[in-house]
C-alpha cells in the first residue's frame, strides 16, 4: 500500500509535472530555432534546372520578337557542333513530349549575325521557329553557353539547363526541363 504523500512531496511532483509537460512543448521550438539560427536548414525546392542569376529580362522589342508563349530557348553560336545540334534536337522533341500544352509553348532557336548557318537537319515533324536578331541574342548572351533555358510569355528568363556533347545525357536534362515547364504551365495563369 502507497503511503499518502506530504504536502511538500505533493508540491514537487506537481513541480516535476509542470516541468515536463512544459519541456515537451517548449524544447522542440527551441531546437528549431537553434537550426535556423545556425544556418544548419537548407530549405528543399522543386525545380531541377538552375535559376537564372541575375535576372534576365527581355527588352519588349526583342521579347516582341519572338512567339506571345512560354518559349524553350537556345542560344546558337557561331559554329553549330554536336552539343549544339544536340540542344536544338531536345528542344524540338520536349514540344512533343508536352501532349495538350503544346499550345502554349514553342521551341525557339536564337541567332544573331556570328550564328552558325549550316543548322543540323531536325525531324520532319519539328516546330523550332529560327529567329534571327543581333540584339536578343547579346542580351542572352550572359547565359552560359550551350544551354537551353525557359523563357516566360513576358520576357522573363526563368531557368537554363545545361547540355552535352552526348544525347542521351542532353536528352536526361531535357526530362527535366520537360518536367519544370510543366510545373510553370500548371502554376502560370500568362500564355
Amino acid at each position: 500500500m502507497n503511503k499518502p504523500l506530504t504536502p511538500e512531496q505533493q508540491k514537487r511532483r506537481n513541480r516535476r509535472v509542470l516541468l515536463t509537460v512544459a519541456a515537451i512543448f517548449v524544447l522542440p521550438l527551441a531546437a528549431a530555432q537553434l537550426v535556423l539560427k545556425m544556418g544548419w536548414y537548407e530549405p528543399g525546392v522543386s525545380n531541377k534546372g538552375n535559376l537564372v542569376s541575375p535576372e534576365i529580362q527581355l527588352t519588349d522589342s526583342s521579347n516582341a520578337l519572338l512567339p506571345n508563349k512560354w518559349r524553350i530557348a537556345y542560344v546558337v553560336p557561331a559554329e553549330c557542333q554536336e552539343q549544339c545540334g544536340n540542344a536544338l534536337y531536345v528542344a524540338s522533341q520536349l514540344y512533343h513530349a508536352l501532349g495538350k500544352q503544346q499550345d502554349r509553348v514553342r521551341p525557339v532557336g536564337i541567332q544573331g549575325n556570328q550564328s552558325a548557318t549550316q543548322l543540323p537537319a531536325l525531324p520532319a515533324d519539328s516546330n523550332l521557329q529560327y529567329v534571327r536578331d543581333e540584339d536578343l541574342h547579346a542580351e542572352l548572351s550572359a547565359l552560359p553557353e550551350h544551354s537551353l533555358f525557359i523563357i516566360d510569355p513576358v520576357g522573363n528568363v526563368v531557368l537554363w539547363y545545361p547540355t552535352s556533347n552526348d544525347r542521351q545525357a542532353t536528352i536526361l536534362q531535357g526530362r527535366d526541363l520537360l518536367s519544370d515547364l510543366q510545373k510553370l504551365l500548371k502554376l502560370s495563369r500568362v500564355g
